[in-house]
């Protein structure tokens, strides 16, 4: 032991050179959401093409390409940044878009696969509050 006022302490933490492990199965809840949330704005944006250039029944317009890209946007998000408020914007975002079309048209269409990202875009809030406790448990050691 150096008897130097100038050497730093001994730590108990991790080292600079080992990453904190988060388990596969948070990290898949993220990046599944992430997916999801990028084909969700996809498939909008091929809806929206569609609906402009002939019948249009489901009542899309331009404004839906706005849409698309805050699904983009927030998927983003939730894959390069683990961010929780990302995640849960999209589960909002996503909600508000189906009961939006769901009462402009009066039917359910789609319900299926709106359960399926739905189901997605939830374990992706639960993976991002999970990468967040364990990254904190992770500081706090």
């Amino acid at each position: 032991m150096s008897d130097s006022p100038y050497t730093p302490p001994k730590t108990a933490l991790l080292p600079p050179d080992r990453p904190l492990e988060i388990p596969a199965d948070i990290t898949r809840k993220i990046r599944n959401c992430g997916i999801a949330g990028l084909v969700s704005a996809a498939i909008t944006c091929v809806f929206t093409f569609v609906a402009l250039s002939g019948p249009n029944p489901l009542g899309l317009d331009i404004g839906a390409f706005v849409d698309a890209a805050l699904m983009a946007g927030l998927a983003v998000g939730v894959l390069r940044k683990q961010s929780r408020a990302c995640a849960v914007l999209m589960v909002v975002l996503f909600v508000l878009n189906k009961a939006i079309m769901w009462s402009a048209t009066g039917t359910l269409t789609g319900l299926p696969i709106s359960l399926v990202f739905l189901w997605f875009f939830g374990q992706g809030v639960v993976g991002t509050f999970q990468w967040y406790k364990l990254r904190a448990m992770g500081d706090a050691q």
